[in-house]
């Protein structure tokens, strides 16, 4: 029976294999964040770059148009009609897309 000072090398294997496998963990761990960190920082980079491109948006709070607040509207987007439509006499006409 061995003697419990003297570790077999199958317990030093073992503790080993413990070893490389918590610094595996630990080095996943720390890739997870760098990589979530990463995401967040590019999301919000993205998100600040697309809203300067979509039009029609209000400039920040301090901010006055350059021409006096006449500046034309915004090309793109959606526009309201220029009056409501007409009500008609005739029935409605519907299609399925069934044959």
């Amino acid at each position: 029976m061995p003697s419990p000072e003297r570790p077999t090398a199958d317990d030093r294997s073992v503790r080993d294999a413990v070893r490389r496998r918590d610094r595996g963990l630990r080095r996943v761990g720390v890739t997870t964040r760098w990589v979530a960190a990463a995401a967040v920082a590019g999301t919000a980079v993205l998100g600040a770059g697309y809203a300067h491109t979509i039009p029609g948006t209000a400039p920040p709070a301090g901010t006055t148009p350059q021409d006096g607040g006449t500046s034309p509207r915004p090309s793109g987007g959606l526009q309201s009609p220029g009056q409501a439509p007409a009500p008609t006499g005739q029935a409605p006409q519907t299609q399925s897309g069934a044959s």
